[in-house]
């Protein structure tokens, strides 16, 4: 489900950035289970051709179906448009109490959806359904859904635009190869939808019959709930466009003149999201964006109204994000304003951007592993390679001095940790708690920051980069936010005091690095080497891993670095004048999952 648009229950483990998706495919055909509201009548429920769904109304030929109200209570959808129908209108008509699809097209083109209510639908999702939105259209040409009203649907959001195939998004059985294209969504209200996005073009399926290509979302009011979540989830609201599964592809799509107020996930995204795949050509222009992204979890830190982001995976099967085009917009009530990773060509100015003290019109989110920090006593930061500069704690009376510093998932922060277990936050680093004012066996002496993990089977919690450890100089572990223990070295007997510590990629495990270089491993942390046989002009201060968690870097007092594993060396402030003596660092590594 790629982006995490449909998004259920506490939130615990989502992801919204990176999760390759979940795609359950079933058999054609066999029995379906039905399940309605108690004491609700049963609408006449028909096989929706080889979807694997029930629908209470089939359109099978050129129609115009007006003025209707379909209570589709016990069928999946309430309105099926068969393949290789057109010339179909749907006009002011109002559908109600589907399981999951209120109006479901497939492979279908030249229909109109227009002046219609969709709502209350999704009540009983079926498996396996990948965009189970209250209007789906999938393989569909040349189609059009306008002025109409989709409110108050519990599967998955609201209008769905996606290509038809191996996979098909809006049903649990395949479909026919059929590509998306020259759709129009405009002019509709989608609000007080729950459990995913607002409008999504989602392409699937890859090869030359598959696929979006072109289409237009334009002039939609499209409003989520900020701080609302109910039995289905939360109200999210947002534009999305995406390419979801492996060699996916989508191209040409404009996003103009929308209204996007309080979406849970950013304004609008445009996500290239799995191996091969491919987004290009995209202009997103003259949109109206308020107070989006509050529901941040991977991906930006705080909350961004537009997002352009690849998924990191390596090349040659790395996705790739293309020519995009942001001008003219309006953006107000965020922390970024347009928030960048992995993509190449992307325009963006002129917009009118607005954001919250210490944000960004445009962050660019710096290439994995291509640079670091270093932090002082005083807490003087310096910045190496694409590492950027967001203040410090150097002209501040400390009452304790500073001793380790960990970034945020796309680095565009990072938190300063004192002695005393105090945490400082700069850029788009948020404050989960610290030690600061609370007996301690130990001084504090370093710090580390959780990552963005998939979720585990069953629903096991995993970290979603919304915490922090802080590590003792005997070794001792304090977790904060979602930040989990895996243990320590307090009950060990040391040859050198801990100094610091760095987590693994997927947060299931950290190492602690000792003052001669010697290395702990807990969790699923490996060990790449150790200082701890060398002679050291100066002690060992902290460390930092790299991206893959392949390698890690060891920063010592005076400025050194000492690399390990794959970690690679690019400067460091040994033989330099320092106002302080150096007592940690940080790597520009992974960007959560953006």
């Amino acid at each position: 489900m790629g982006l995490g648009r449909r998004i259920r229950g506490s939130m615990s483990g989502a992801l919204l950035f990176g999760a390759l998706p979940v795609v359950t495919l079933a058999g054609v055909g066999g029995a379906v289970a039905l399940s309605q509201p108690s004491g609700a009548a049963t609408a006449s429920c028909t096989q929706a051709g080889s979807t694997g769904l029930t629908a209470a109304k089939m359109v099978t030929s050129s129609t115009t179906l007006s003025g209707a109200t379909v209570t589709a209570t016990g069928c999946d959808v309430g309105i099926y448009v068969a393949p290789t129908t057109a010339t179909v209108t749907i006009d002011n008509v109002t559908v109600t109490g589907a399981n999951d699809h209120g109006i479901f097209v497939q492979d279908a083109s030249h229909v109109t959806i227009s002046t219609s209510t969709v709502k209350g639908n999704g009540v009983a999702p079926t498996k396996g359904i990948n965009e189970n939105k209250a209007i789906e259209l999938v393989g569909t040409s040349d189609s059009t859904v306008h002025h109409d009203t989709v409110t108050g649907n519990l599967a998955d959001g609201g209008i769905g635009i996606a290509d038809d195939g191996a996979i098909d998004p809006g049903a649990p059985a395949p479909g026919t190869p059929h590509t998306a294209k020259t759709d129009t969504v405009s002019t509709n209200t989608v609000t007080g939808n729950y459990s995913g996005c607002g409008i999504v073009f989602a392409a699937y399926n890859k090869g030359p019959t598959a696929g979006i290509s072109g289409g237009t979302i334009s002039g939609n009011t499209d409003t989520g709930a900020p701080g609302k979540f109910g039995p289905h989830g939360p109200v999210i609201g947002g534009v999305v466009v995406a390419a979801d599964a492996p060699g996916a592809s989508v191209s040409g799509v404009t996003v103009t003149g929308n209204t996007i107020t309080g979406s849970a996930i950013p304004g609008i995204v445009v996500h290239s999201n799995a191996p091969g795949d491919s987004v290009s050509s995209t202009t997103i222009t003259k949109n109206n964006l308020t107070a989006d992204g509050w529901l941040a979890t991977d991906g930006p830190p705080k909350p961004a109204a537009i997002v352009i982001a690849t998924s990191p995976i390596p090349p040659p099967a790395g996705p790739t994000l293309s020519g995009t085009t942001v001008t003219g917009n309006t953006i107000s009530g965020v922390f970024d304003g347009i928030w960048v990773a992995g993509a190449t060509g992307t325009v963006t100015s002129p917009n009118t951007i607005t954001t919250a003290p210490g944000g960004n019109a445009v962050y660019l989110v710096p290439a994995p592993g291509s640079g670091y920090w270093l932090t002082t006593t005083t807490g003087e930061v310096s910045s190496f390679g694409s590492a950027g500069s967001y203040g410090s704690m150097s002209k501040t009376a400390l009452t304790a001095p500073v001793v380790g510093m960990a970034p945020t998932l796309d680095q565009g922060g990072y938190w300063l940790a004192a002695s005393n277990g105090g945490v400082s936050a700069f850029g788009d680093a948020t404050s989960y708690g610290s030690m600061a004012g609370k007996p301690l066996a130990s001084p504090v002496v370093g710090i580390a920051a959780t990552p963005v993990a998939p979720a585990a089977p069953g629903g096991t919690s995993t970290p979603a980069g919304k915490g922090y450890w802080l590590v003792a100089k005997d070794g001792g572990i304090f977790s904060f936010g979602d930040a989990q223990f895996y243990g320590s070295t307090g009950a060990m007997h040391l040859n050198a005091p801990i100094v610091g510590m760095a987590a693994t990629p997927d947060g299931k495990g950290y190492w602690l690095v000792a003052a001669d270089g010697g290395i702990f491993t807990f969790g699923d942390a490996h060990f790449y080497g150790s200082t701890g046989a060398m002679h050291l002009n100066a002690p060992i201060v902290g460390m930092a891993a790299t991206p893959a968690g392949g390698g890690y870097w060891l920063m010592a007092k005076d400025g050194g670095i000492f690399t390990f594993g794959d970690a690679a060396f690019m400067g460091s402030d040994g033989g330099k004048p320092l106002n302080g003596p150096v007592l940690g660092g940080a790597a520009v590594g992974v960007t959560g999952s953006a």
